[in-house]
């Protein structure tokens, strides 16, 4: 009981500070051209990655080695393993995909572009953990704070945002 309690508290600590290290959260944007870059590091997409192989890799480990566990009560659970397999990988093809990019004259990202001067909010959305830029057309773009850049990407934001 001890060991699982020692255990689950190393967990507890470490576990954060792995992530926060492995997001590079503060580290500056990277610039491309005129444009600063917000994105996810590559440290973060990998442990994502690689937990969604590890699920996938207890689901063969499962099927190969099934024990006594009678085949009814194997197939739910190589179907959940699959599916949190499956969604970790997609979550890091995904995270690959998220850029937003800015540079003095507006934001953009995935084909959405809003210039500064047409930024009308700026919501955090508890349900999403995530902010939710809109313009005046009802563009929409999404900040996550895990993403590089973020910090130099707010203040931008609250720039415009703020009342003159």
């Amino acid at each position: 009981m001890i060991t699982w309690l020692v255990a689950g508290g190393l967990a507890f600590l470490l576990v954060p500070r792995l992530i926060l290290r492995l997001s590079r959260v503060g580290e500056p944007p990277l610039v491309e051209g005129e444009w600063q870059v917000c994105q996810y590091s590559g440290g973060l997409m990998g442990c994502v990655s690689v937990i969604g192989l590890l699920f996938l890799f207890l689901v063969g480990f499962a099927y190969t080695h099934p024990g006594r566990t009678p085949a009814g009560q194997m197939l739910p659970a190589l179907v959940l393993f699959a599916f949190f397999g499956v969604m970790g990988l997609y979550s890091a093809w995904q995270m690959g995909r998220a850029r937003i990019l800015w540079s003095d004259r507006e934001i953009r990202s995935r084909g959405v572009i809003i210039p500064w001067e047409e930024l009308q909010g700026a919501n955090f959305l508890r349900a999403a953990q995530a902010f939710q830029l809109t313009g005046v057309n009802g563009q929409k773009i999404w900040v996550y704070q895990a993403m590089n850049g973020f910090p130099e990407l707010w203040k931008k934001v609250e720039e415009f945002l703020a009342p003159t």
